[in-house]
This record gives C-alpha cells, structure tokens and sequence, in this order.
C-alpha cells in the first residue's frame, strides 16, 4: 500500500485561516496512489446520466482509473455495472457504447448474459472440470439517482449514494425538476493535463470568475451569490443578469452549481440548461473529462447552438488554460508549496470557503 501524506485532522476545518493542500498532493504518484486505494474505489462516482442508457439493452462504457466499466440496461430494466474485461483472457468485452442483447467478447467469441452470467464459450464442454459459475463478469456496484449514474468499485460497500450525498437529489430537483428527462445534445472531452483536485479547486470559487471568464461574469450578481455546504456535496447559487456575451433570457433567472464529492459537478444555467463535468482521474497528472450539455429538446433552437458554441470555444477554453496553467506553476521551485485560501467573514460571492470545504474533506483520507 502505498504511503499516504500525513496532514493534521483539522486541516482547512477553519476556512478563515485556510492554506491549500500541498503542492505534493497535486503532482506526486504515491499520493494519487492512496486516493485510489481511500476515494475512488471506496465511493459512489457520478459517471453518466440516465439518459444515456435509457433503453432496454442499451449499453455504455466508461475509464476511470485505467478500468474500463461497462454498464447496461437490462431487458428487464435493471440497469448493472461490470469490470469490461473477460476473464478468458482478460481482453475487453465491449468497446464504446451500444445496443446488445448479449456480451460477446470479439476475442474467443466467449458470450455472457446481460446479467454478467456465462452463456456460452466455445468447446468449454470438452475442457476438464470448466466451471461456467467461474466464468461470469466481475460485478460494480450501480446506482441510479436523481437522474444519474453511479457506481462503486468498492464490493463492499453497504452506503447508498443517498448516504453519501444526503438531501442532494431534493435541492437538484428543485432547481431543475425534470432534469431526468433531459437528453444530451453535447459532449466536449478532453484529456487534461491536470490533478483531478486542480480541477475541483476551480470550480469550488467565484473569485476568478470576473478576471478569466468576462462572458460569464457579465450575468453574475456578486453580491447576489452565495455557496453554501452541505455533507459531501456543496451548492453555488447565484442571481443571473441577461446579458448578450453570454446567456440571454427575459425576466428573473439563476444559476445553481452543485459539487459533489469526490468530482463530479451539475450547473443548471439561466436558460433551463444543464451542463455536467464528469472527471475520470488517470493519474497524478492527468485527469479525462467528459464535458456534456443537456436540453428538454433534441431540436435544437439558434439560440441554444449558439450557446453551446460559446461554451465549446470561450467559457470551457477558460478553465482549461486556468488549471493547466496551475499544474505546471505546482512545479515550480518559486511556489512556496501551498496558497492561502481567500475566505472572507461574510461567505461572499467571491470567497474561496469552498475549497476549504473541499481540502478538508480530501485531507480526512490522508
């Protein structure tokens, strides 16, 4: 097992006196190791939203961790996780996403049921003491809520998602009730050469929004925004303002941006939109997210391409930059090795108490 940093248990507890995490955190093997062993397969990850597979013997797959995961929604409508590994030979079962109503590894033709049970392998018949209760896929844990997908690499577990993220789903729901419904129109991936905690970092403050996100800034009422904290999960809320550099919209509207632990965020926009980051940590480094927009509607108006262009090529470009940019300065023999966090006493609109929040929580494991 490999040898975790050892920080204090009250670490980031108090925002108003909080420096970040340090740098080694970011960028050092042997502590993204131990996240592995302490976070990601220990708790519930949010990997996909249920429209994806919403159909009988739909399937999807997705890589975290340099496991690939296949998930598919039975005909029975049960939907169920598994490693995407056949254990013939170990080679991958499916690649990408589909329809199926069985698994058939393209390998030896080795087919397995929806519900990961052997079916059928070619001469095992004629093989001394073949045991088809042995050859089955390795089961993942499988959650759907609030209209996402979650698993858990942890067979273990006894927690539901619910435990994990209490009160959640209802604050979502409010703030987007037919979120389930909704259908995705968009994906932007990228591979991105940052920590997954650079990542949260980001999204965790409001305080850069107005020096590296003009377009965005420009409908934010600061001093009408807020983020308050919850078990595991955190909600950014904010009074929005139309503006023509980015959302436009006639009467009242809000943002709401929720994170939840360890890496996933859920923002509702001005405009009914529903724009979702998903991380999937690589390594120390690297981190790949799937950056997906969902909308009521297939048939989309100018209007929402045109919004959806901005975030392609401004507002998502933005970040990027801004957490590549981290990554490298964490490098640096002139970064003293943490920053302080900027929470000031009134939880402003451009206070960084959420990272404190965050910090706090990652330290917990260390």
């Amino acid at each position: 097992m490999s040898k975790p940093i050892h920080l204090p248990k009250d670490f980031c507890k108090s925002a108003k006196e909080a420096y970040t995490l340090p740098a080694d955190c970011y960028i050092d093997p042997n502590v993204f190791s131990h996240e592995i062993e302490t976070i990601f397969t220990k708790d519930w990850i949010c990997v996909a939203h249920a429209s994806e597979v919403n159909t009988p013997n739909q399937y999807i797959t997705r890589e975290i961790l340099n496991e690939s995961v296949l998930i598919i929604r039975g005909r029975d409508n049960i939907l169920r996780a598994f490693y995407n590994v056949c254990p013939h030979r170990a080679h991958r079962i499916v690649e990408g996403d589909g329809s199926a109503r069985s698994l058939t590894c393209p390998y030896h033709a080795w087919a397995f049921n929806q519900d990961g049970t052997f079916a059928s392998a070619r001469n095992c018949n004629n093989v001394h003491n073949f045991n088809k209760h042995d050859a089955c896929l390795t089961p993942i844990q499988c959650e759907e809520y609030a209209g996402f997908i979650f698993i858990n690499l942890d067979s273990k577990c006894t927690k539901t998602v619910q435990d994990q993220l209490p009160g959640l789903k209802e604050s979502f729901e409010q703030a987007l009730p037919n979120a389930a419904n909704y259908k995705r129109v968009a994906r932007f991936t990228t591979r991105t050469p940052a920590n997954w905690k650079n990542i949260v970092d980001n999204y965790m403050e409001c305080y850069h929004c107005a020096p590296a996100h003009p377009g965005f800034a420009n409908s934010v009422q600061v001093d009408k925004y807020w983020h308050k904290i919850f078990k595991n999960w955190s909600l950014q809320w904010g009074v929005a303002i139309p503006s023509d550099k980015s959302f436009q919209f006639e009467g009242e509207s809000s943002f709401s941006g929720f994170w939840l632990w360890p890496c996933t965020m859920w923002n509702v926009n001005p405009v009914g939109m529903l724009n979702v980051i998903f991380e999937f940590p690589i390594d120390s480094e690297t981190t790949l997210q799937n950056y997906d927009i969902f909308l009521p509607n297939e048939d989309l108006t100018q209007q929402q391409k045109d919004l959806i262009e901005w975030y392609r090529t401004v507002f998502r470009p933005e970040d990027l930059r801004l957490v590549e940019s981290v990554q490298k300065g964490l490098h640096s023999r002139g970064y003293k090795g943490q920053g302080r966090i900027m929470a000031d006493y009134n939880d402003s609109g451009i206070s960084e108490h959420g990272i404190a929040f965050f910090h706090n929580l990652v330290a917990a494991r260390y």
